[in-house]
């Protein structure tokens, strides 16, 4: 199968994956893999076991996916994600972290704001807003984290005018 035949299976699945189709997708994606493994066919295998919250398969497509590119940021979100929700708090913050610091990662922004929620949920709203003011200075129009960017000063004016 040339490249550019192989290259076509996997941005079906990731067209099949866009439109919910994750049946589809899933079959697209291991075709592709049974040719070439690569690190963003493992991703997206990640984010559709995931979107069938089969988190622990999930998990392994995305540390498969890492295990081919260290420095693949996406995947590394995706973990630290999945932790957080798992209540692996401790681990989520090296995956968030190394997401953060990885050269290829689509959507840095995600993966601060992904720590300032975690920082948030450990009353650590200083910290919380440094990871935002990063996420912010990456993608100006980023609703989410205004929102929570307002919240957390507000918080924080109100815990000051109570002292």
């Amino acid at each position: 199968m040339s490249s550019n035949s192989l290259q076509a299976q996997l941005d079906l699945a990731k067209q099949f994956f866009r439109i919910g189709d994750l049946d589809r997708a899933e079959y697209h994606t291991r075709a592709f893999l049974e040719m070439n493994e690569n690190e963003e066919a493992y991703f997206y295998l990640g984010l559709i076991q995931n979107s069938q919250n089969k988190w622990d398969e999930a998990l392994i497509s995305y540390y498969k996916a890492v295990s081919i590119n260290h420095d693949y940021g996406n995947p590394c979100n995706e973990i630290g994600v999945l932790l957080l929700r798992m209540g692996k708090d401790k681990e989520a913050i090296y995956w968030l972290k190394k997401s953060v610091r990885c050269a290829q990662n689509d959507a840095p922004h995600i993966s601060f704001f992904n720590l300032a929620t975690l920082y948030k949920l450990w009353n650590r709203p200083e910290r919380s807003l440094q990871y935002l003011h990063k996420a912010m200075e990456i993608k100006k129009d980023f609703p989410e984290a205004w929102k929570m960017w307002d919240e957390l000063k507000k918080d924080k004016n109100e815990s000051t005018n109570a002292s």
